[in-house]
């Protein structure tokens, strides 16, 4: 039986799903970088940037980049001093970005949901496209809140769908049609493509998501929609009272 392409939650059983986006992006790695570049024409580097400057000063902190893929957001990162820890469970994605020379040094392959760290070790933690790709959604906030310190902050970038009902028609026309297209003729993986547009078209609303982070204990919680509602970023911080008080 295929894998069901669309995104929904499953904290109890996660590891099909688990196993079938892990071979997905180990089989887009080597044209995953002109690919985003090309199905977003650029923008997609100017949310990165944006999403680091909400962190401030972040000079000698340390900072994990969670879903790392190639490791795009690691040099906005350590030119602004941070010491930073690029996480991927794609292998294949960690050593392209190694070969880009986009992430010089730390880089650990392992699922978010399970990170391979002490707790209290981090000061910021960010996440681009890649809690669509994560089933045990409530498992990974658990996991982000244990590793990072209190009052650490957790900045999320995901594709999302547009408020416009006319610019979110246009653009689910693109997802079912131009992205698996395009997509599919450059890395000759179709599915894979048809995959992460159908994860965009079903992924939880941004309210919805931050929800799950303050019943996690999170605070603080900004949510900003960027290129007409296609790009939204969620900042928070970690605040072990209020997880305290929702238990």
């Amino acid at each position: 039986m295929k894998e069901e392409l669309k995104y929904r939650i499953n904290n109890t059983s996660p590891g099909m799903r688990k196993k079938f986006v892990r071979e997905t992006f180990d089989s887009i790695a080597e044209t995953y970088d002109v690919l985003n570049r090309v199905l977003s024409l650029g923008v997609d580097m100017s949310w990165r940037k944006f999403a680091v400057n909400m962190l401030g000063d972040i000079r000698r902190k340390n900072v994990i980049d969670l879903c790392s893929g190639t490791g795009d957001f690691v040099p906005l990162l350590s030119t602004k001093g941070a010491c930073v820890v690029a996480v991927d469970f794609s292998l294949p994605m960690l050593i392209k970005g190694k070969e880009a020379g986009r992430i010089k040094e730390y880089a650990v392959a392992a699922d978010v949901c399970r990170l391979p760290f002490a707790g209290e070790l981090f000061d910021a933690a960010l996440v681009a496209f890649g809690v669509r790709n994560i089933p045990d959604i409530n498992v990974f906030i658990d996991e982000i809140f244990r590793v990072l310190r209190e009052d650490g902050e957790l900045v999320v970038l995901e594709l999302t769908r547009p408020d416009n009902f006319i610019i979110r028609s246009l653009y689910k026309l693109y997802l079912s049609f131009g992205l698996p297209l395009i997509g599919g003729i450059v890395s000759g993986r179709p599915r894979a493509y048809l995959y992460l547009s159908k994860t965009i078209e079903s992924f939880i609303e941004p309210a919805h998501l931050a929800r799950m982070l303050e019943r996690g204990g999170f605070t603080k919680i900004r949510i900003l929609r960027r290129f007409l509602g296609i790009a939204t970023i969620i900042h928070c911080r970690r605040c072990e009272h209020i997880r305290m008080s929702l238990q």
